[in-house]
């Protein structure tokens, strides 16, 4: 069939290949034009921060020592009995109140008592003996007045009835000791204290060199602890202290430095420094590891910053400041350090905004945006109680 000269001939469709990179290359033209339209999106967000401001207060140079609670001198006494035997019972426990003079254990007095009638036989014979050669004496020395007797009858009379007075005395000390063992099979404290420790069981052997109960005062305990030279060259008897525990984290109680060593351990290269805390209720516990806080220094209306807002680097430490929404790091020369707040010599001035979290990842120039602290729901607030002071 023929057609006409001016009729349109039909379009031939396009291959899928060419139509997908016709697709693919207006994509492209459009990504393009969006990058250059939108260029400002590509600024980074501002790096959300926690900031505090730089305030004036006073801050202390406090030496921390770290040691272990004890008994004062003399107060802590471990009781054993004074000769080998079997132990009876023991009539108290660990936490229990004891009297001076109150019995606290007892040997099995059974082998004591026969010690003691053994010994109380041995005197009465000695007793015996010694009458009788004062008796013989006596006669002698008639005999020879008579002069039926020679001098040396006399003398041998005189010999034996030393002699047998002299084992009545040996005799009455054996007495002696047999008693006081039966009395020391007792085993008695020394003063008004609590029972720290009970180291044996009814029916346990025992000798002088094992200790049975242990008796302590613990109304008043002291922080015994190492100290470099270079601080307790800052410590003297009489300072203002704190003594805190792990078991009571946060817990401050006053104490005072009582003495420090003027000699230092050859061994450790440090001298001991003893600090003193009343104790009434109990509620510090003897040997226990214990952290003391003594203030030698305060200085006045300083310029302080937390201390998680210092940071460190090789030239020194710094802080990140807040300046026109953005971090920038600026070198500060210290001083104090209380161990939640720092003084800054150098470097910041008051009410300026430091950084207080996220400051080592933050590069200078990076914008950031100040956060308010989160408040903390009720579950929360138990997890850091405030530091309180008894």
């Amino acid at each position: 069939m023929r057609t006409s000269r001016g009729a349109p001939r039909p379009l031939a469709l396009a291959s899928p290949r060419i139509a997908g990179a016709r697709l693919l290359a207006c994509a492209v033209l459009l990504s393009a034009c969006r990058k250059v339209d939108g260029a400002e999106d590509d600024q980074p967000a501002p790096v959300a921060v926690r900031t505090a401001p730089v305030v004036r207060a006073d801050i202390a140079r406090t030496v921390d020592l770290v040691g272990t609670l004890e008994p004062l001198p003399g107060a802590d006494v471990k009781l054993g009995p004074i000769v080998a035997g079997r132990l009876a019972e023991v009539l108290v426990t660990e936490g229990d109140r004891v009297g001076p003079g109150q019995v606290l254990a007892r040997l099995d007095a059974t082998p004591l008592r026969d010690a003691v009638r053994q010994a109380e036989a041995q005197l009465a014979q000695g007793r015996a003996a010694a009458a009788n050669a004062a008796t013989r004496l006596s006669r002698a020395r008639q005999a020879f007045s008579a002069g039926v007797a020679a001098q040396q009858e006399v003398d041998d009379a005189a010999l034996q009835d030393e002699s047998a007075r002299a084992a009545v005395r040996t005799a009455e000390a054996v007495v002696s000791t047999a008693r006081n063992q039966l009395d020391r099979g007792e085993l008695k404290a020394p003063f008004e204290g609590v029972v720290a420790k009970v180291a044996a069981a009814a029916g346990e052997p025992v000798d002088p060199s094992k200790m049975v109960v242990e008796v302590a005062q613990v109304e008043v305990l002291e922080l015994r602890a190492p100290v470099a030279p270079a601080q307790a060259a800052l410590l003297r008897a009489g300072q203002a202290a704190s003594v805190e525990t792990e078991a009571q984290a946060g817990k401050l109680f006053p104490a005072q430095v009582t003495a420090v060593s003027p000699v230092v351990d050859p061994t450790t290269g440090a001298a001991l420094a003893r600090v003193r805390v009343r104790n009434p209720q109990g509620t510090l516990r003897a040997n226990a590891v214990a952290r003391g806080h003594v203030v030698v220094d305060v200085h006045k209306t300083a310029l302080v910053v937390p201390k998680a807002a210092i940071v460190g680097g090789p030239e020194g430490p710094g802080v990140e400041l807040v300046d026109q929404g953005k971090a920038r790091r600026v070198a500060v020369r210290t001083g104090y350090d209380d161990g939640e707040r720092v003084e800054v010599l150098s470097g910041v001035t008051e009410n300026q905004q430091v950084i207080v979290q996220g400051a080592y990842a933050i590069p200078d120039g990076t914008p950031v945006r100040p956060q308010e602290p989160a408040i903390a729901r009720p579950s929360e607030t138990s997890a850091a109680p405030p530091k309180e002071q008894e």
